[in-house]
């Protein structure tokens, strides 16, 4: 492979990555003096970088007038032209003003830089070292300066001025386009599309595994690593930032515990973001409980969930969403706690907010009006009067999630406990209940009263010290996790 074929190969590889940078005097049609150009004075908008091999000559005439012809359709998408050729300034200014029966170019409609030595073209991959001149390359590169599109045609082929437009349209819906797609298309929706047999990124979705607020899961096999996964495709429309949760999702994927779901990878693919976690076969702990336990079995069960919840605190990483439902109990392996790709990453030391906390405001956003469903996410005005996400499932959620506050490691203590009330009496602490009397009821009264007696007298003084409602008074996971080795110890 010679250096001419190299630097094409590695321009057509850097698409995603940032666009060359490049510095060149250009000149208008219209204005006398040259200025100089370069790729940072495009920044906030996309850019249409034309190269050409020479002024005056067949088909770069007949390209750039097409091109300045539809100029106001390019301007129009937030779109800036500019073409670069080998000719000098003073070229350039004899093209524009001879008239296009001649061979001119007449009064385009976007500047003409000059690269005479051929530094843009070599860095654009477009450098035809023999005729010393640039292939006919075209780019757009989008507002942050990304490559995303790049066509290298021979010299003696024009290109379509049409299809670059369909591409840049096409480019700034976000979504996936089929072949001949057109503004009057609608895109591929990637989440409706993912079925067995379908291929995201180099994953191979095996089966549907469930859905959630946040998005759906499916198993799947790697076709790098030859083996499978289990991946949490979110969806796009979700209420908090997509860059947030992955932000999160990374800062969980750190976590490594016997009883912790493994993160191994937390990407974006074909426009979907995408946390790739551990394959586990087993039950869901809903559905554990729901067949019935014995003291032993749920004690131990307890156990290992309070020691992955703990592992996670010592990361300083809150699950902030902790419910059975988010438990798969496996044969070999016990207990694992899911969805930590959705945790909270906080200060290991996470002072208490001082004061009254702000009242979670009673309009529904997202999720089921029952507060055993899956998660939601209410508004929850702060008190400078910005808003703020409040985030969990209702039923699980602690009574500083329901006034506001963003949930710590105390709160998964709470919701643990809640977790503990249903693993020994069989049942959810609170059925059927609304959403928003729900979450009043939590902010106002005192329920582990309520649900601690129905507990054997051995598990109520932890149970009550989980469930108080001041979460200074909660105990650390890992001074939980020691109670229940204990209480299995004694457990005959």
């Amino acid at each position: 492979m010679n250096a001419e074929t190299s630097s094409r190969c590695a321009a057509a590889s850097g698409i995603g990555a940032a666009a060359p940078e490049f510095d060149a005097l250009a000149v208008d049609a219209t204005v006398t003096a040259p200025r100089r150009v370069r790729r940072s004075d495009y920044a906030g908008r996309w850019l249409a970088v034309i190269f050409y091999p020479r002024d005056f000559s067949f088909v770069c005439p007949t390209e750039l007038t097409a091109f300045s012809a539809r100029a106001a359709d390019f301007r129009e998408r937030g779109c800036e032209l500019l073409g670069v050729s080998v000719d000098s300034i003073e070229l350039h200014r004899e093209w524009f003003a001879t008239d296009p029966s001649d061979g001119g170019l007449g009064p385009l409609q976007f500047p003409l830089a000059s690269d005479p030595a051929g530094d843009a073209a070599r860095a654009f991959g477009v450098w035809d070292a023999e005729q010393k001149v640039s292939h006919r390359g075209l780019f757009l590169i989008d507002p942050d300066a990304v490559l995303q599109y790049a066509v290298i045609h021979n010299v003696s082929v024009g290109r379509s001025v049409d299809e670059v437009l369909r591409v840049l349209q096409a480019l700034q819906t976000g979504g996936l386009c089929p072949a001949s797609w057109t503004t009057a298309d609608g895109v591929i929706d990637p989440e409706a599309a993912l079925r067995p047999g379908s291929v995201l990124g180099h994953y191979r979705i095996r089966r549907h595994l469930g859905s959630g607020t946040f998005g759906a899961v499916f198993a799947a096999w790697d076709l790098h690593l030859e083996r499978l996964a289990a991946l949490k495709v979110l969806k796009r429309n979700i209420v908090e930032s997509r860059e947030a949760l992955l932000s999160e999702a990374r800062a969980a994927a750190r976590l490594s515990h016997p009883h912790v779901c493994t993160i191994y990878a937390v990407e974006e693919l074909d426009g979907l973001p995408v946390i790739v976690m551990e394959h586990l076969e087993g039950k869901p702990l809903t559905q554990v409980i729901e067949d019935g336990l014995d003291v032993e079995t749920a004690i131990r069960l307890a156990r290992e969930i309070a020691e992955g919840l703990a592992a996670a605190h010592e990361q300083c990483v809150v699950h902030g969403d902790f419910k059975p439902a988010n438990v798969i109990v496996t044969e070999t392996a016990g207990a694992k706690i899911l969805d930590f790709g959705l945790a909270r990453s906080q200060r290991c030391r996470d002072p208490l907010v001082d004061g009254k906390p702000p009242r979670a405001a009673a309009r529904l956003v997202a999720g089921s009006r029952d507060s055993t469903a899956a998660a939601v996410t209410l508004d929850a005005p702060r008190s400078s009067g910005s808003r703020n996400s409040l985030r969990g499932t209702p039923a699980y959620m602690a009574p500083e999630q329901a006034e506001g506050r963003a949930a710590t490691a105390a709160s998964d203590a709470y919701s643990f406990g809640l977790t503990l009330y249903e693993l020994l009496t069989g049942r959810a602490a609170y059925e059927h209940t609304g959403i928003v009397q729900h979450l009043l009821r939590l902010s106002t009264a005192d329920l582990a009263s309520e649900l601690v007696p129905h507990v054997p007298p051995t598990y109520q003084d932890l149970l009550a010290s989980l469930l108080a409602r001041h979460p200074a008074d909660r105990p650390s996971m890992s001074d939980a996790a020691r109670s229940l080795r204990q209480f299995a110890r004694q457990t005959p």
